[in-house]
């Protein structure tokens, strides 16, 4: 059985081919499916709209734009390269 939107295994392809551990990836979604497919990963999820204030979701902005350092304080936090 095909299990879609709320399916982790995209989620979890990209952390692979990253060379990631799901735990220390940062899921930014505005859907409720790809919040709940996030979880479903293990990665932690932030919600960016009202329509993902969904159970779960660790985080909630209201735009992107509101998260930005929040976003970068975390890649800090895990160790990214790209905002070393």
């Amino acid at each position: 059985m095909e299990e879609g939107k709320l399916s982790p295994v995209p989620y979890l392809l990209a952390a692979e081919q990253l060379g990631a551990e799901p735990e220390d990836c940062l899921v930014i979604e505005d859907a409720p499916s790809g919040v709940k497919a996030g979880l479903r990963a293990g990665m932690t999820v932030w919600g960016v709209n009202a329509a993902v204030a969904v159970s779960g979701v660790h985080r909630h902005f209201g735009s992107l734009r509101e998260g930005v350092p929040d976003i970068l304080a975390f890649a800090r936090l895990k160790g990214s390269a790209a905002v070393e």
